[in-house]
């Protein structure tokens, strides 16, 4: 898969390892989640997910985790693994530049 070039604030360079060791760790709780099937966890670790990453500039990710939040409010189950899929996929081929905003 082709590297995902994201742009994001260079204040915010310090910032970023901890953002990304943060949400990798809440993609792989996502998962577990998604294997029992616990929805209301889901919906809000999906909401977590959505504003962190919306707040660093990570926008696709964040519209991910919306998807993922609604989907889990409305009892619908069936996208989750997929949604988390891609999430995952797109969370791995992350390629970061730092631009001064």
């Amino acid at each position: 898969m082709a590297k995902i070039k994201v742009e994001i604030d260079a204040d915010l360079q310090d910032l970023i390892p901890q953002f990304l060791e943060n949400r990798k760790k809440d993609i792989a709780s996502l998962q577990e989640l998604i294997a029992k099937q616990d929805l209301t966890a889901i919906a809000q670790l999906a909401h977590k997910i959505k504003g962190a990453a919306a707040g660093y500039g990570f926008v696709d990710l964040s519209n991910m985790a919306s998807d993922m939040e609604k989907a889990a409010k409305n009892n619908d189950g069936t996208p989750l693994p997929i949604i988390a899929s891609n999430m995952k996929n797109h969370f791995d081929n992350i390629e970061i530049h730092f631009v001064p905003m």
